[in-house]
């Protein structure tokens, strides 16, 4: 179906809200949307009311803020106030809780936190303050390496030797390879990330599907974007098929995004992963390249942090689908988006957030 002009217009979705209750039938299937700005999406226009009982909607580990390991958010509070750096991170970060406090209350206590809206402009700020250590505070998924690998190319090209970056970079493709190997959630098929497919192309996940024989259809975010693809994903479960579907086609090829591909390479390297409440992935991050070495934060400070995850908080289940977030005893009481403990609240891609905003 080709969809155009408005991506929310409610006579297109009611066609293909009963195409995919005729497509899917009795069956019931789980789905799971990756990328928190679907889950947003999902959750906003009320999607879930125009699929039929069968297919059940659950939210996964593509929000970038949430999956970020508490000792991350702790190792940056330490390098605003122990070593006196310059933070320069994206604005959702902020109200993160760390073990002892978020980056907004290390603002609070004389950190000097900046935010930015580009990679680039931490760069600049290091060059108008040479006087002063500027840390960019890198985290996310493929969408925003390419961003943070300019940032650190200028900085090279330019003999910058107070910048440097924290990195928390995640890939993926591996995170859905851990998340069907480890059996833990069954998902019979995956909305993939629009933004991340746009750099990496749908053949990431090629293998993944032949693996484990679960069709994905890459979705965009707007409503019809996503019941796009969720039409592609039962109609390929009513065929006991597993293909590797683009719903986005508007946005991503099969190849991506070249140019970006050609910076992660230059300046990343693939490692293990540590994500907030699902541990390390083989695999699953990156980190900064030898060549690059002069600017990664943490070889150039000594950060010596104890993390802990807070009681009770379920975010790792709920980034695994096993939870929804209302399944959460934290959820709407103890933890609000006034009051965050867990991840999920804070994040605008956070699915506990997404569910708190708009009603489960």
């Amino acid at each position: 179906m080709s969809l155009l002009g408005d991506y929310s217009d409610p006579d297109v979705a009611r066609k293909l809200s009963a195409a995919i209750t005729r497509a899917v039938g009795d069956r019931p299937c789980s789905i799971m949307e990756v990328c928190g700005g679907q889950t947003h999406t999902i959750y906003k226009y009320r999607l879930r009311d125009l699929l039929p009982e069968s297919v059940r909607l659950v939210s996964g580990p593509g929000c970038p803020v949430c999956v970020t390991p508490i000792r991350y958010i702790d190792a940056a509070v330490s390098l605003g106030l122990d070593h006196g750096a310059l933070l320069c991170t994206f604005g959702d970060l902020l109200r993160v809780p760390g073990t002892v406090m978020s980056l907004e209350g290390a603002a609070a206590q004389g950190a000097r936190i900046e935010i930015v809206y580009s990679p680039l402009q931490a760069v600049e700020r290091a060059e108008a303050r040479p006087d002063r250590q500027v840390v960019l505070l890198g985290i996310g998924f493929e969408t925003t390496l390419p961003g943070i690998g300019l940032a650190l190319l200028r900085a090279r090209e330019r003999a910058l030797v107070n910048f440097s970056v924290l990195l928390s970079a995640k890939r993926v493709p591996p995170v859905l390879d851990a998340l069907l190997g480890s059996g833990r959630a069954a998902i019979d098929g995956f909305i993939t990330p629009g933004h991340v497919t746009a750099v990496i192309g749908t053949k990431a996940y090629d293998g993944l599907c032949a693996r484990y024989g679960v069709p994905m259809a890459v979705g965009g975010f707007e409503p019809l974007d996503l019941l796009g693809a969720i039409h592609m994903l039962v109609g390929e479960l009513a065929r006991n098929g597993s293909a590797n579907l683009n719903a986005y086609g508007r946005a991503v090829s099969a190849e991506g995004n070249l140019r970006a591909q050609q910076v992660i390479e230059e300046v990343f390297e693939e490692r293990d992963g540590e994500f907030r409440g699902l541990g390390v992935i083989p695999g699953g991050g990156y980190g900064i390249r030898g060549t690059f070495s002069a600017f990664d934060a943490e070889r150039r400070f000594d950060i010596n942090v104890e993390s802990r995850e807070p009681a009770g908080c379920r975010c790792g289940e709920i980034l695994c689908g096993i939870l929804q977030p209302w399944q959460c005893p934290l959820f709407g009481t103890d933890c609000t988006p006034d009051t965050p403990v867990g991840s999920c609240m804070v994040s605008n891609e956070g699915a506990c957030s997404a569910a708190f905003l708009y009603g489960g």
